[in-house]
């Protein structure tokens, strides 16, 4: 109700302001009118240079197309002058010349360059053993299907995953490229392809795409139909739009949007190309659409821009002169209402400081914490709800006293001196670093507090705010955290030694168990009936399994307490070691692909993980021989190995299970085991910061592990 009042007040201030506009509205007129006019001049002058500007940026524009275009069939004609200056150009020398030209770096946005056959149905099985004798088994022309002329993509670089996908594709087998091809081969000439999908696009960041093609012929033709006859093939390059559009433009014709479409119609089927979201429009600052034939195609080019074009000189004209007359108007009233202003602008100041004061007190009363404020001298000026209530003071015990009332005996003095220190340099700080600190209470008791200080410069001098909080309830806590993790390292300490303990202790009795079947295996060595060696035998086994469940039982407590050395480990080695230890069977075969680290690591745990996993590919494998193969990739930080068999794989209604201690897929008396192989495999994976998942679908099984790169206090990093 105060601020409201005190706004009510201001009313004779705006009167004032009105009262003075209104008498001198002619002369706002005028003003107003002369700075219109020399607004609209300047305005229809910026304009026009505006629009020379975006027109001239227009023409570069399209000439730099042209020009990259140009380009690009001069590499395609390297390409061909060094098929016709030899007698055959093997796929490394095509590699050699493509990897020269550096198109990456001379000729940003050309996917790649290849060549593509003219293959006959008569030709095409011969074509196809060729190339997979050099080394491509599984090549083989795509799309599949009976055509009366092939045009297959034989070399392509350079030679990466993207344009792999695109290797043996037959190009006369879509009739946008097959169009392109004939028109190249008929004329002779470079030939550009209407809007295609290349093959090497992916569900990912899909562009539209081009190809430029150049004709190969054997001899030198010179009708349409001894080209048409002695075509050998093309020379290519695809192009993905939005790479080569980019490449082109860069940051230099970044006021400019540009779309280009296949044709001389502007249709979302023709779109090849859009530099923004929005396409250009003739409602944009400036509009402009023209027609190109590049390479033998016509493209239709609309190019706008939102930007006027006009220099940061030309704007700052434009805003002087609206600034100059803008000054010349009020310079006439200034001396009256810079008097009127004042006044006003004292009568809101001191309403925002009643104000301010208002909301200064509601935040103090509204603080969850209790809120001390003190003077130089440490007496006590303001205090909220909160301090009552924590020290049990009420609020006239406590202002003009020394905040020292709230301590205990003991720190008073020291405090004292604290004080006149901290209010040397005064700076928001937390005095939880320091030792312990307690607060006193009214009825003798002590609290543990934080306190928190923040320096406050008022008119007649710096105060101190303090905040505080009872921390006695969180410390009991702490406390209580702390006694009860040495309970549980204890409890881990004893059931280390109970495991090492309990396998010792049962170690001993099997021993002997295992020699007196070996004794009686001896004395009944001359006996013929097959059950009693039969169970011999099964006695003996059942031993073997009991002792590798108890070291494996031992190892897998073990797993993530146990401190271990960290080497330098050759992986590749490290893996071709354990392949020898676990001793597989004549006919099983190691393949190792990736690149695989030395790198500084828990060699004992790697070991462990690769050993077990081997051993259990071939264990449970169901031939006489196999392939083993494992992958190595590195990721961002961690090092994905793959371990891959050909077994008879695992059903997906036991991938969950694998894991899991004691479970085996087929019964122990077939397949000898403890059934924590893969166990093992997971906590020790996981206890430094790894993930393992199995994939298998059909044959053959993939355990994918990942391992860190770095390992500090055994945390993966």
């Amino acid at each position: 109700m105060d601020m409201d009042r005190a706004l009510a007040s201001f009313d004779p201030p705006k009167s004032f302001f009105i009262s003075v506009l209104r008498s001198s509205w002619l002369m706002f007129v005028a003003a107003i009118i002369f700075m219109g006019i020399s607004w609209y001049v300047l305005e229809e002058y910026l304009r026009d240079r505006g629009e020379e500007r975006f027109k001239n940026n227009v023409q570069d524009l399209t000439e730099a197309v042209s020009r990259r275009m140009t380009a690009y069939e001069q590499v395609l004609r390297g390409g061909a002058g060094l098929f016709l200056a030899s007698n055959g150009v093997t796929r490394h020398e095509w590699q050699t010349y493509v990897s020269n030209a550096r198109l990456s770096d001379y000729y940003p946005g050309i996917q790649g360059l290849g060549f593509a056959q003219f293959v006959t149905p008569d030709t095409l099985n011969a074509f196809t053993s060729a190339v997979q004798q050099e080394g491509f088994s599984d090549f083989k022309v795509t799309p599949v299907g009976h055509r009366e002329l092939y045009c297959v993509i034989k070399y392509l670089e350079p030679f990466d995953w993207r344009n792999q996908r695109a290797f043996g594709f037959d190009m006369c087998s879509e009739s946008t490229r097959r169009t392109a091809i004939l028109h190249a081969i008929s004329t002779g000439l470079p030939q550009v392809s209407g809007k295609v999908t290349l093959v090497q696009e992916t569900p990912d960041d899909t562009q539209a795409g081009i190809l430029m093609y150049l004709p190969l012929y054997h001899g030198q033709p010179t009708t349409e139909a001894e080209r048409v006859k002695q075509a050998l093939g093309v020379v290519y390059a695809p192009f993905r739009m939005d790479d080569l559009m980019q490449g082109i433009m860069g940051k230099r014709f970044s006021g400019l949007k540009l779309a280009i479409y296949d044709s001389s119609e502007a249709s979302h089927a023709n779109l090849m190309f859009s530099s923004h979201k929005n396409l250009p429009s003739s409602k944009d600052v400036f509009y402009q659409s023209q027609l190109e034939t590049m390479e033998g195609r016509t493209w239709r080019l609309d190019i706008s821009s939102e930007s006027r074009f006009i220099s940061s000189t030309e704007q700052t004209q434009s805003i002087w002169l609206q600034v100059i007359g803008s000054a010349f108007v009020l310079a006439l009233f200034y001396a009256v209402i810079s008097m009127a202003r004042n006044r006003y602008q004292e009568s809101l100041l001191a309403a925002e400081l009643i104000a301010n004061e208002k909301r200064f007190r509601l935040v103090i009363e509204a603080s969850p914490s209790a809120l001390v404020m003190v003077d130089r001298t440490g007496a006590i000026t303001l205090v909220n709800t909160h301090a009552e209530s924590l020290f049990g003071y009420a609020r006239e015990e406590l202002l003009g006293r020394s905040i020292n009332m709230l301590l205990p005996e003991s720190s008073r003095g020291i405090h004292q001196q604290h004080l006149a220190h901290y209010m040397v340099h005064p700076i928001a700080k937390n005095m939880s670093m320091r030792d312990e600190l307690f607060g006193c209470c009214k009825d003798g008791t002590q609290l543990a507090v934080e306190v928190g200080l923040t320096p406050i410069h008022f008119s007649n001098g710096i105060y101190i705010l303090a905040t505080i909080n009872n921390v006695s309830e969180r410390k009991r806590i702490e406390a209580q955290r702390i006694e009860h993790t040495a309970e549980l390292e204890r409890i881990n300490q004893e059931l280390d030694r109970f495991a090492y303990i309990a396998s010792h202790d049962l170690k001993s009795p099997l021993r002997g168990i295992e020699q007196l079947t070996n004794w009686l295996n001896e004395d009944l060595a001359d006996n013929t009936n097959e059950n009693v060696q039969k169970y011999l035998g099964l006695i003996q086994s059942r031993i073997q399994r009991m002792v590798l469940l108890l070291d494996g039982l031992l190892m897998f407590s073990r797993i993530g307490r146990v401190d271990t050395e960290i080497v330098q480990v050759d992986s590749r080695q490290l893996i071709e070691d354990m392949f020898a230890l676990v001793a597989p069977p004549q006919g099983f075969e190691l393949v190792l692909e990736g690149d695989f680290p030395q790198f500084a690591t828990v060699k004992t745990l790697l070991e462990l993980v690769v050993r077990n996993l081997m051993s259990n590919a071939i264990k449970h494998h169901d031939r006489g021989c196999g392939v083993l193969k494992i992958v190595c990739e590195a990721q961002k930080s961690s090092y994905l190995f793959s371990v891959i068999d050909d077994g008879p794989g695992i059903s997906s209604n036991f991938h969950g299970k694998v894991f899991e201690m004691f479970q085996t897929l087929r019964p122990r008396d077939e397949v000898e085991g403890s059934g924590l192989g893969l166990s093992l495999v997971k906590k020790t994976v996981e206890s430094l910061g790894g993930k393992i998942r199995l994939e298998s679908e059909g044959r053959g099984c993939c355990f994918r592990f990942s391992w860190p790169m770095r390992i500090v206090n055994k945390e993966g990093i």
